[in-house]
């Protein structure tokens, strides 16, 4: 039996082995590929693949499903795809299952708001080149205090960065409790919570549901880590409500990230946009968990992203135009 490449490329990356317990947890129209997933597990010699379809009928998924986050007790390697992601679902849904994940030493993979053609793209990259790549930035990025980022839609936001871990998100998830998305590819941080000052200016697409790529460009103006100013069109209407309906922490400053994909392309869906090679993106909202080692709490994490970054850490140009120095 032929093994896609996505789904061989998603159990190497989770470093399944040769008895481990394997998780495919999939939305409905991904109920197919939940199954491939399973069969490159069991070849690569899992002792147990286990596929769990959630329905369309079930969303939004706005509480912990118990039997589920129960399950991970059983599991050593989680690959969690969805096509379809809902508002609501992050603090409701996913966070009690990461928050278990982690108790119980399951490496997991996320992937929202999914379509055939990031198979196809995204999860087909050189994983091992993608490591040396994003490994490559984030030595030269670590031990920076302040970074900021600039880009020709008018973006000019300087992060306070100090005592904080660059994360990778590589696509390595060999390690007990790991998370990171699938596909991958980025270097990210978690500012403090005071820690953006000026304007980033979303010009590509936002983690909102209904929106992905923005009608008009959304200008977040940033003072002291919470945003104080939303303009643009329907998209920026749409952060705004989302942030007034999610309240305290949601109007924080919660990541910066810049994106190490080769294959990446701008799709709309934020998770593959986010590791475009050349794009940055922010995030305000939640990062209270080791994956992301902030402290601010909320029941959001919104990610937008910003094309042809130029950053510099502590004076330092690490990328000009969306091109690596």
């Amino acid at each position: 039996m032929s093994i896609p490449l996505y789904a061989a490329n998603a159990v190497r990356c989770l470093a399944v082995k040769p008895g481990e317990r394997f998780q495919a947890l999939v939305d409905e129209p991904f109920a197919d590929v939940g199954t491939r997933l399973c069969d490159a597990a069991l070849a690569a010699g899992a002792g147990s693949a286990t596929c769990v379809v959630v329905p369309d009928a079930a969303r939004p998924l706005t509480n912990a499903y118990e039997p589920l986050v129960a399950s991970l007790t059983a599991t050593d390697a989680l690959c969690f795809w969805f096509t379809a992601i809902h508002d609501g679902e992050f603090g409701g849904f996913r966070k009690p299952l990461y928050a278990r994940a982690i108790e119980t030493g399951t490496r997991v993979a996320f992937g929202g708001r999914m379509d055939r053609s990031m198979l196809e793209h995204e999860m087909a990259a050189d994983y091992g080149a993608l490591h040396e790549l994003t490994a490559g930035l984030a030595d030269r990025l670590a031990g920076s205090k302040r970074v900021r980022v600039t880009t020709p839609g008018g973006t000019d936001c300087t992060f306070d960065v100090t005592g904080r871990e660059w994360k990778l998100d590589d696509g390595v998830l060999d390690e007990p409790g790991a998370f990171g998305n699938l596909p991958a590819g980025e270097v990210f941080i978690s500012p403090l919570a005071t820690g953006a000052q000026g304007v980033c200016v979303i010009d590509r697409s936002i983690a909102l549901a209904g929106e992905g790529l923005v009608d008009e460009p959304i200008v977040l103006t940033f003072r002291e880590g919470r945003i104080v100013g939303i303009e643009g069109g329907r998209s920026a209407e749409s952060a705004r409500t989302v942030i007034a309906e999610a309240g305290e922490g949601a109007d924080v400053v919660a990541e910066l990230g810049i994106g190490t994909n080769e294959r990446a392309r701008i799709t709309g869906s934020v998770i593959t946009d986010e590791k475009v090679l050349g794009t940055a993106h922010v995030a305000f909202g939640d990062n209270a968990s080791p994956s992301y080692g902030g402290d601010n709490r909320a029941t959001i994490h919104v990610d937008g992203v910003m094309a042809d970054a130029t950053i510099e850490a502590d004076g330092r140009v690490v990328m000009i135009s969306g091109a690596l120095v």
